[in-house]
């Protein structure tokens, strides 16, 4: 295997694009929880018109 070294600004540049990648992860994270959240919400919201649909006390 052959080993290759990477020049300073190589290194900066692959340093620049893990970070990105990181903070890309992290929004993704963020963005998954908050669909979760919404997708929880309107499930519920859901469940709870078809059981007062069917309540004929209500």
């Amino acid at each position: 295997m052959t080993n290759l070294s990477l020049s300073p600004q190589q290194q900066a540049k692959l340093a620049e694009a893990l970070e990105i990648a990181l903070l890309a992860e992290e929004k993704a994270k963020q963005m998954s929880e908050l669909s979760t959240e919404i997708a929880n919400k309107y499930q519920k919201r859901l469940y709870e018109s078809v059981h007062s649909a069917s309540d004929p006390s209500k």
